[in-house]
Formats: C-alpha cells, structure tokens, sequence
C-alpha cells in the first residue's frame, strides 16, 4: 500500500477525533463548572443516546433555568447550539472521509458505490435538482426528527449523489437552523411542549418510518435503475 495514501486514511480517520478532543478540552476550561455538567451532558447525550436535540435541548433549558435563570440567556442559545453542530459537524465529516471504506466490501461496496455514480449522475444534468436536494437535506436536518443528525443526513446526501463539501454545507445549515430554533422556542415558549410533543412512542416510530422510507425510495430508485439498464443491454 502507499504510504501517502495511508497517512492520508490515517489523517482522515483520527482527525475529527482529535478535533473533538481538543474542542472538549478547550470548551470545558472555558467555561465555569457549574456549566460543564450540564454541556457534558448535552454533548455526550447527543452522541450517543437515542434522543435528539427536540428533546435533549429543552432538558438543557431546564437545567439552564434552575440554575441561573434567563439572566444568560443569549450566551446559553450560543453554547446549546455550539455543542449540537460541533457533534453534528464531527458526525457528518468523519463519514465523508471514511465512509468509503464500506465499498471494500464486496456486494455492499458496490451498491453503495453504484448508488453514489447514479445520484451524481442525475444531480449533474441539472442545477435546479442540485438545489432542491440540497434544501431538502438542509431542511431534514434541521426538522426534529429521531435520525435527522449528522450521521444519517450525511449518508443520505451521500447517496444521493451531492458532492462530500454540499452534504457538510447542508449540515452545518441545518443543524444551525434546527438547533437555534429549537433552543429559542425552549426559552420562550416552554420546554414541556418539546418533551410532550416529541418524547413518546408516536414521534418515534414516525422519526424511523420517516429514515427507512427515504433509505427505501434511494435504494428502490437505483434498484430499479439497474433493472431498466439490465433489460437494455439483453
């Protein structure tokens, strides 16, 4: 193998890791003590519990209210949504830097590297397509759905055929949007109504038909792609 190919994987992969290392020590020796709990929890909750931020934000607003009320409010939106699109952002580049690995694996590499050639494929013959997929990634992300992360929005934008810096882009608007949103209503309106309204099993079994059914409709476009080129070369 190449070396320069190989510190180049190596650089891709341990990267975003290291980002986020430095991000965590800096980010906690900024803030004061009392704060870092409580934007631990929000990072490390975010990455790895199967709640998103419609529902993981306004648990922060709360702790946020108990503690010093809506004296900082403004510095707290700035910090809540620092920590969602910093893990958003982590998420979404360490996949477009390795997900590529997947395609060494035979039959998966292929479909996937076939399905990333038949998206690009369509976006390139038109501009207005490019843009609407691109709102469309921008706004999925930014919608409070269980799955509307850095991590699935970015294989779907992969898939789909964008270019690896659009999906970024596209997350880093979304995230920005969504998260923002979120915070504000949370301080505003209230908290409740994000935990009732999206802590319970209905919204959750939405969120996941919702991430299947656009998985489906990707893989069933380009499956039935293959069947009209198969039937055009017999």
């Amino acid at each position: 193998m190449d070396k320069k190919y190989l510190w180049k994987r190596l650089g891709q992969f341990f990267a975003p890791i290291i980002a986020s290392v430095i991000f965590l020590l800096v980010f906690s020796a900024i803030l004061p003590n009392e704060l870092n709990t409580i934007f631990g929890l929000l990072l490390i909750s975010y990455f790895i519990s199967p709640f998103g931020r419609e529902v993981l934000i306004p648990i922060t607003v709360i702790a946020l209210l108990e503690l010093h009320g809506t004296v900082h409010m403004a510095s707290d939106i700035a910090l809540i949504v620092t920590c969602i699109v910093f893990v958003d952002a982590m998420c979404s580049i360490f996949l477009l830097w390795n997900l590529d690995l997947l395609k060494h694996i035979p039959k998966v590499g292929k479909w996937i590297d076939g399905m990333e050639k038949f998206g690009r494929k369509k976006l390139k013959k038109s501009r207005r397509r490019r843009m609407s997929i691109f709102v469309a990634l921008a706004a999925y992300v930014a919608l409070p759905f269980q799955g509307s992360n850095g991590i699935a929005s970015t294989i779907i934008g992969m898939l789909s055929g964008m270019k690896n810096m659009r999906v970024w882009l596209a997350v880093w608007v979304g995230s920005i949007a969504g998260s923002l949103s979120v915070a504000i209503i949370a301080f505003t309106v209230g908290q409740q109504f994000f935990i009732e309204m999206f802590d319970n099993a209905a919204w959750k079994a939405i969120s996941v038909m919702l991430v299947i059914g656009i998985f489906l409709f990707l893989i069933g476009n380009y499956w039935s792609y293959r069947k009209r080129k198969a039937a055009a070369m017999a």
